[in-house]
């Protein structure tokens, strides 16, 4: 796991380590409620330092934009499916590494599709 923890004050402890500190606002962003800052000051790890040496710098970026303590900030569901590291498996007759055909991976539902705009649409979906 990448936050592990006994419990859920000791994972937020490991996200912290990982994301560094969150400031008031987005404190206020995760639980308007709480009105007490008063976390250690750790600085972000860099991405590059918390995954081996080969991982795909997008895999990198695409957590990073997933997670952010503001969940106003983060990718929203189809704005992650439509990210560059999920281009390939876009490409016409992909295989997975073991060289199974992939399942339909884009029979989205109306109800799914509702949360896509006509472009957000036609990039997702293989031509």
């Amino acid at each position: 796991p990448l936050f592990p923890g006994e419990n859920g004050a000791d994972q937020l402890v490991e996200i912290i380590k990982i994301l560094g500190t969150p400031n008031k606002d987005q404190i206020i962003a995760m639980n308007p409620k709480y009105n007490e800052h008063k976390f250690p000051l750790i600085k972000a790890c860099p991405w590059n330092k918390v995954f081996a040496p080969k991982t795909d710098p997008q895999a990198m970026e695409f957590l990073s934009k997933l997670l952010m303590y503001d969940p106003k900030k983060r990718l929203k569901p189809m704005e992650a499916l439509l990210h560059p590291f999920f281009d390939e498996l876009r490409q016409p007759r992909v295989k997975s590494l073991e060289g199974q055909e992939f399942p339909d991976l884009f029979d989205f539902s109306k109800e799914e599709l509702s949360q896509a705009t006509p472009e957000m649409i036609s990039r997702l979906i293989p031509g």
